[in-house]
């Protein structure tokens, strides 16, 4: 067994401890972000789909706390995304941003979302988000 002590167990236990949005039931750990040190999770209990989409929420936690392009602080922001799973297309519906597990600004609704879905990018954060939204669970897959 290995023993985990000293600064690798803090940063595991602010990472698990770290406040996140209190509506989420779920996160999953997706990875780090490229460049950054963010981290990426999603909320596998907000997945909901409303053909053709899949909905998700999803949570970048900064490495230290930024402002964005309209001068609002925020250490994350969790994003409501529409996914079109056989297109592999995606737009981002709306953004809330937060400070120290505080609301600190959102954006709007983005207005006729349906007709704005871009192409997935294909990068490991992207891949992983949408094998975890898009593809059955290995315990829903049937043997070949």
């Amino acid at each position: 067994m290995r023993h985990l002590g000293g600064a690798p167990m803090l940063a595991l236990l602010l990472g698990v401890t770290a406040p996140v949005p209190a509506f989420a039931a779920h996160w999953v750990y997706i990875g780090k972000s490229a460049g950054a040190a963010d981290t990426i999770m999603l909320d596998t209990d907000s997945v909901h789909k409303l053909d053709p989409f899949t909905f998700v929420d999803i949570l970048t936690v900064y490495a230290t706390p930024r402002a964005n392009a309209y001068d609002i602080t925020m250490d994350r922001f969790m994003q409501r995304t529409a996914i079109d799973c056989p297109k592999r297309t995606f737009v981002a519906v709306k953004t809330i941003g937060y400070l120290q597990g505080k609301r600190v600004g959102s954006s709007h609704e983005t207005p006729d979302w349906r007709s704005k879905a871009v192409s997935i990018p294909d990068d490991p954060i992207s891949n992983r988000i949408y094998d975890t939204v898009c593809k059955p669970a290995p315990s829903d897959r049937t043997p070949k």
